[in-house]
């Protein structure tokens, strides 16, 4: 036990807090070029030129952080984030839980549809499938506006695009420049827009230093006419051909801009989160299960035992995404917190109410005369436990124990949700510099079978040398 709370703190260390006082936080989704988009292993783009400007308005180094569309807000209004840049709309709902700076571009909102399609104008898309992203105004103005337009929400564009691309869909709304760069030859825009848009910046309620910086800067780069230089400067990011065969698409989302870094990245984090969040697990399941078991035999440490069964249900009995969001949005809200610090400790406490179960079912599988002859020589409980019961319950949870660590690994996959940078965020990364999901995503998927095959033989090696040692 000892050697699991070392191990624990050490990863904390290494993921643990620093000061950043001298540094600017803007939120962004890092999907929607050329307002925010990958080049390389940067976030770049027009918001993030002007994000740069306001860094060096007020002397502090910017700091990008990448999470989904519909999360910014929240990061905004806990303190995550300095402000929000990410092509944000303003809406009466928005503005009553941040500021809004004044409006820095315009957009028009258009419609999308395949070239065989019989939607020749804004006015045919009433009774059709609509893909969105979700919250963005084209969501809000839908549902406001087109009572019989059926919506699919979708987190990205792009994946609004290849719902089209598919035929699941039978138009997507989003804004005319990003959208030029996402049609595929197969897809046209309808010529008239479907409303015309303004974007501005958020900032939380209150920060009116920050906002009072923010418009001064727009207002500047405005009368300069530089933020339609940044705009002309990010038009050209679907300038490179496309690559066909698989040597090509794999070119395409591993080599080419070094796009394999995003993978490592990912797999780190994936590895370390799914580690220590399993050292948390038996921990902490390790504690619940022997309490649980010395309430029911001696029938001390009651409380403890409450707490227990209370923790094991509310954790067992709700989804381990909403955990995540509230650990991270709600506990740790005015904490400025490594995101792979909370996603370990999310998902270690997740963990620790399905060890507990399996350590229960351990101990419980023991016969009943093992403690009696533990008794019998004159030991006493916590004797009988460390040297007679645990030993004989390790051997028949290993298996248990190991399927929960291969879980953990694939469970990782929602820390995107808060912006943690793991395997599946990477493919997302990807994809949206390729504008294909397919290749990254089968890739991601394969770096996930190695590993549970991994985990499995290994899993099996262990297993077999305990039944060898107790035989």
């Amino acid at each position: 036990m000892k050697k699991v709370l070392l191990i624990v703190l050490s990863i904390f260390m290494l993921t643990g807090c620093s000061s950043k006082h001298n540094e600017l936080i803007v939120v962004t989704e890092a999907g929607f070029a050329p307002y925010e988009y990958y080049e390389g292993n940067k976030i770049v783009g027009v918001d993030i030129d002007i994000a740069k400007k306001v860094a060096d308005y007020l002397g502090k180094k910017l700091v990008v952080k990448d999470v989904a569309f519909d999360s910014i807000i929240s990061e905004v209004k806990t303190g995550k984030g300095d402000f929000g840049a990410a092509g944000i709309s303003y809406t009466e709902e928005r503005s009553k839980e941040v500021d809004f700076t004044i409006n820095y571009i315009d957009s028009k909102q258009v419609v999308i549809v395949n070239n065989n399609s019989d939607i020749y104008n804004t006015e045919g898309i009433n009774n059709k499938k609509i893909a969105v992203q979700l919250g963005s105004v084209a969501d809000t103005y839908l549902t406001e506006n087109y009572k019989d337009v059926e919506l699919i929400r979708e987190k990205k564009f792009l994946a609004a695009i290849e719902d089209l691309k598919d035929n699941k869909v039978d138009a997507v709304v989003m804004d005319e420049i990003p959208a030029s760069k996402l049609i595929t030859d197969n897809m046209r825009i309808l010529p008239n827009e479907l409303l015309t848009d303004s974007y501005g910046m958020i900032v939380k309620k209150g920060n009116t230093e920050l906002l009072e910086t923010i418009n001064k800067v727009i207002n500047d780069l405005k009368n300069n006419n530089e933020i339609d230089e940044f705009l002309l400067n990010h038009m050209g990011i679907k300038s490179k051909k496309e690559s066909s065969g698989i040597l090509g698409k794999f070119y395409d989302s591993v080599i080419y801009n070094a796009r394999y870094k995003y993978i490592l990245e990912g797999l780190k984090n994936t590895l370390l989160i799914a580690l220590g969040a399993v050292l948390i697990g038996i921990l902490l399941g390790t504690i619940s299960a022997i309490s649980n078991n010395i309430y029911e035999n001696t029938g001390k440490l009651k409380i403890l035992h409450l707490i227990s069964k209370a923790y094991v249900t509310v954790i067992r009995g709700t989804p381990s995404t909403l955990q995540l969001m509230i650990i991270y949005y709600v506990i740790f809200r005015s904490m400025d917190i490594n995101m792979v610090l909370v996603g370990i400790m999310a998902f270690g406490i997740n963990s620790g109410a399905y060890v507990s179960e399996i350590i229960r079912a351990g101990i419980s599988s023991i016969d009943k005369g093992q403690w009696e002859a533990g008794y019998a020589l004159g030991l006493k409980y916590s004797q009988v436990m460390k040297k007679i019961i645990l030993p004989q319950s390790i051997r028949n949870i290993l298996p248990a124990l190991g399927n929960e660590f291969i879980t953990l690994v694939k469970e990782t996959s929602i820390g995107a949700y808060i912006g943690i940078i793991e395997l599946t965020k990477a493919s997302d990364i990807i994809a949206s510099r390729t504008y294909d999901y397919f290749f990254p995503l089968m890739i991601i998927a394969l770096i996930y079978l190695v590993i549970t095959v991994i985990l499995s033989k290994l899993i099996n090696v262990l297993e077999r040398r305990l039944n060898n040692a107790r035989n």
